[in-house]
C-alpha cells in the first residue's frame, strides 16, 4: 500500500527531480534546484520543530506535507521559518494534477512550480480608465443582476497562499447600486463613469471599465442583503458625482494675496445620471494563518487585507 511519502516522491519525479530519502525526509534535486519534504499523516509541534532544526542549513526549498489536521499555530510557525505547508487540499491537488498529466498532453500548474519559482504571483492591476465605460447586459432584463466572476478559486488560492497562507475561502455577493453618469466639463469635453454605492457600507467608488452582468452564477455562494435603500444610494451617488464635476470644471488660480475659482461654462446639462439598478459583486472572503483578505472576483483586485501582528503587509480600506 502506497504511503504519503511514496506519493510525495512520485510528485517530485513527475516534475523531473531525482529523489532520495535520508533520515526520514525526502530530498529532490533538479539542476540547481533542491527541495526537502517532510511527509507525515499526522504531525505535532515537536515534529515541526525537529524538521526546522534538522534542515536549518539546507539551501533549497522546504515543505511540510500532512494529511491530518494541523494546528494553526504550527502552520504559522512553519511559515515564519520560511517553510511551505501542504495540507490535505494541497496534496489532493498535486495528486490529481499528476494523474491528469498521465492521460493528457497538458502539463498543469503544480504547487512544486510555485515553490521553486523566485517570482511571487503578481496582483492584478486595474485596467486603464476608459473614456466611456460600458456594461455588457445579461440576456434577461431584471432588477437584480450579478457581475460575472473572472477569477477562479484556484487563482484566488494561488494569491492568498503567498500572502496570508489562506485556508478558508467563501464567495459572497455584495449588493451595489449602480449609476451611470456623464459630466459635461466645458469646451465640448465629457467625462463618464459608473458610481457604485456599496449597499452594506454606503461607500461610493467609481467603476471605470467594462464588466459583464449575468443572471446567475454556478459557484457556491452566499448573498448579502442591502442595508440602505435606493433613495439613500442615489443621494450618496449625487454627492460623489458633484465632487467629481467640480474637480474637473473648476480651476483655482493663486495670486498670492487671493485665490480665484474659475468654472468652465457648458451649454449642455452639466451632469446626467442614469440609475442602472441593483447589482451584486461577488467577492472572495479569505481567512489564513497570517491574516484575512477580500478579493474582487471580477477584477482580481484586493479590496481589503489585514495581516496579523508580525506580518509585513499593511491593512487596506474595505471598499
Amino acid at each position: 500500500m502506497a504511503t504519503l511519502k511514496d506519493y510525495m516522491m512520485q510528485i517530485l519525479r513527475s516534475r523531473d527531480f531525482s529523489v532520495e530519502e535520508r533520515e526520514g525526509y525526502i530530498y529532490g534535486n533538479r539542476e540547481d534546484i533542491a527541495v526537502v519534504i517532510m511527509a507525515a499523516s499526522n504531525m505535532i509541534a515537536d515534529d515541526a520543530e525537529d524538521f526546522v532544526k534538522n534542515v536549518s542549513s539546507f539551501p533549497g526549498r522546504k515543505v511540510v506535507a500532512s494529511l491530518g489536521p494541523v494546528d494553526e499555530n504550527i502552520q504559522t510557525f512553519l511559515q515564519r521559518k520560511g517553510i511551505h505547508y501542504w495540507g490535505r487540499e494541497e496534496i489532493e491537488h498535486e495528486l490529481g494534477n499528476m494523474q491528469l498529466e498521465t492521460v493528457s498532453n497538458h502539463r498543469g500548474m503544480s504547487l512544486i512550480d510555485e515553490i521553486i519559482s523566485d517570482e511571487l504571483p503578481q496582483r492584478p492591476t486595474e485596467p486603464h480608465e476608459q473614456a466611456v465605460p460600458f456594461i455588457v447586459e445579461s440576456a434577461n432584463e431584471q432588477n437584480e443582476r450579478i457581475v460575472k466572476p473572472n477569477f477562479t478559486l484556484d487563482e484566488v488560492k494561488y494569491l492568498a497562499r503567498h500572502e496570508i497562507q489562506g485556508y478558508k475561502y467563501e464567495l459572497e455577493l455584495v449588493p451595489h447600486y449602480l449609476f451611470h453618469y456623464v459630466l459635461n466639463i466645458g469646451e465640448g469635453k465629457q467625462k463618464a463613469g459608473i458610481a457604485a454605492v456599496n449597499a452594506l457600507t454606503s461607500h461610493v467608488e467609481t467603476w471605470r471599465w467594462g464588466f459583464e452582468l449575468v443572471d446567475s452564477i454556478e459557484l457556491t455562494h452566499s448573498k448579502r442583503e442591502p442595508k440602505i435603500d435606493f433613495e439613500k444610494a442615489k443621494q450618496l451617488a449625487l454627492e460623489m458625482i458633484s465632487k467629481e464635476y467640480k474637480s474637473h470644471s473648476e480651476t483655482v488660480k493663486d495670486f498670492g494675496h487671493s485665490e480665484i475659482i474659475e468654472r468652465k461654462k457648458t451649454h449642455a446639462e452639466p451632469m446626467v445620471m442614469e440609475p442602472k439598478g441593483l447589482v451584486y459583486l461577488p467577492v472572495w472572503c479569505v481567512e489564513g494563518t497570517l491574516g484575512a483578505m477580500i478579493i474582487n472576483s471580477s477584477s482580481g483586485k484586493v479590496i481589503s487585507e489585514h495581516i496579523h501582528a508580525g506580518g509585513q503587509s499593511a491593512e487596506t480600506r474595505l471598499g
